[in-house]
This record gives C-alpha cells, structure tokens and sequence, in this order.
C-alpha cells in the first residue's frame, strides 16, 4: 500500500540498515518491559492450566487416600509426618502455539513518531502473549526463528527475542511444523491480498489448525487525512506517485481498504480462524485481550 513517506523504514544501504538495527537494538528492552508489563495487566484474574494428572514433573504432595496404591505412597515425605503422602506430578498437557508477525518494510513504518510502529506493535501484542500462554504452561514457536517450541522462563526471554529482533518472510509459515495440532497467530497488514494469505496459510488449513488472523494498521492507513499535493512512496522502493488533489482518491482508497479487510476476514472464517484488527492509535491490552481469549478458548 502507497503511504506518505513519513516514518518508513525502507532502507537499501547497508550503512542504514546498520543503523536500522542498532536503532532496533537500542529499543529492546523498552519494548520487552512494555510486553511484560501488558503481560501482567492481562494475568489479573487468569489463572494457569496446572492441575494434577500423568506426567512427571512435580507439582505438590497430597494427603494419601485409601484407594491409593502401596507404591503411590511417597515414603520420604512421610517420615516427616504421622500421615502418609502421595507424590502428584503435574498434567501435561500443554498445547503449542506459533506465533509470526510481518516483517517486510512497508510494517515498519507510522504515520506520526508519537504512534507506535506496526511492527512494533505486533512485537509487543506477541511478545506479551508468549508470556501469558508460558505462565499459563503452554508451549511457544516463533515461526522463522525456531525449530521447536519452547517453554519456561528460558524460553520465554529467547522467544521475547526473536519476536521484538529478528523478522521473518512470510514464506516462513509454510515450513513451520504441525504436528500435535498446534495453534497459530499471525500478525500483518495484509495489504497483499487475501488470495496471497490464502496460499501462503494452506498447509494450516490442510492440517486443520485453528489460529488468530490480526490486522494490525496504521491510523492514517484507515483515516487517510491527506489532501492537496501529496506524494506516496511504496516500501519496497518503487518509484513513488504525486496527487494533486489527494482528497481526489480519498472515497475510492477507503473502499478498496475496507475491500481487502473485508477479503481476509472471510478467509479468516473459511479457514475456521478468527479475525481481529487493531489500530497502532488504539490502547493494547483489549487487542492482546481478544488474541488471548481466542487461542485460550483452544489451548485450555
């Protein structure tokens, strides 16, 4: 999608995407602690998956009851007591979600430096989500950057990595494994068209794996504000277009949006997926809220 050139961070030196990166570097730790801390806003009032059940990590030790087996009873603990104690292990039963968000140069970008960049956004929604799906027990992929799942507090600060980082094509989904019937949440503009989603997700769709669509955009994006003479540059370098009257084109660009928004959330519901949208002007933790309770809905 043509944009003014505002705050794109296209870039074809390598001096600048040096720059680029140092600059990406330098804003990791504000934007983890800006995850973690919308990670907390949401645990209020969740509550983990850990119960009692086959599997061998240890969750606790409980009085021992008359149908217990001899050999249940943990005779150590015992010792310790005048009742008898049985040794639980934790359910295991986690779940897997993969978690991806666009990384192409028309997604770094916002229209004004006091809104988040798409990128951004999508880093920190993620990023905080992998937080809330680990505590929770379940398991975290990010697609492109891992070969398996991780989990724990070690997998949670490499996943919070790879997502604010390390960026990935979007070809990335087609090699992500699906087995165990995984879960996915793929976060873009999608301005590419739903036939190009359509193809790029067909091997979710073949495997029968439930996700989240989410569109994150730009407030301008949807607004377009513009008006008089305007020049709209294209991310990937293409040569850019001049309006005379931009407000000219303002009725025509806002129902092709609303067209292509229109587009992938059928394919989000062809697919059995849910379709979500979000604004970079609009406040995170609903958007990370309605992610959450969507793949919760599954994984629990």
């Amino acid at each position: 999608m043509l944009r003014p050139g505002l705050r794109s961070a296209t870039r074809t030196q390598f001096a600048a995407n040096r720059h680029d990166a140092e600059d990406l570097a330098a804003r990791f730790p504000a934007l983890l602690a800006e995850a973690k801390k919308l990670a907390t806003s949401l645990a209020h009032g969740l509550h983990g998956r850990r119960k009692a059940g086959p599997g061998e990590t240890f969750w606790q030790f409980r009085r021992a009851r008359h149908e217990d087996p001899h050999s249940a009873i943990d005779w150590r603990r015992s010792a310790r007591s005048d009742n008898l104690f049985v040794r639980e292990t934790e359910w295991e039963a986690a779940q897997t979600v993969w978690l991806w968000r666009d990384g192409r140069p028309g997604f770094s970008w916002s229209s004004d430096a006091a809104l988040a960049l798409k990128r951004d956004r999508a880093s920190v929604l993620l990023t905080a989500l992998a937080i809330a799906l680990i505590n929770g027990g379940e398991r975290v992929g990010v697609a492109g950057q891992m070969q398996r799942p991780v989990h724990g507090r070690g997998g949670l600060e490499q996943a919070g990595r790879k997502l604010i980082m390390h960026s990935s094509d979007p070809d990335a989904l087609r090699a992500v494994a699906l087995l165990g019937q995984p879960k996915a949440v793929v976060i873009s503009d999608f301005y590419e068209g739903a036939p190009v989603w359509q193809d790029r997700l067909s091997a979710f769709k073949a495997a029968g794996v439930s996700g989240v669509l989410m569109q994150v955009y730009d407030a301008a994006e949807e607004d377009f504000p513009f008006s008089g003479r305007t020049e709209f540059t294209h991310p990937d370098g293409r040569e850019p277009v001049l309006f005379g009257r931009a407000q000219s084109i303002a009725a025509a660009y806002g129902a092709r949006f609303e067209q292509n928004t229109g587009n992938m959330a059928a394919l989000a519901r062809a697919m059995g997926w849910t379709f979500i949208r979000h604004r970079n002007d609009r406040l995170a933790a609903p958007a990370l809220l309605s992610l959450y309770q969507s793949i919760a809905g599954d994984v629990r």
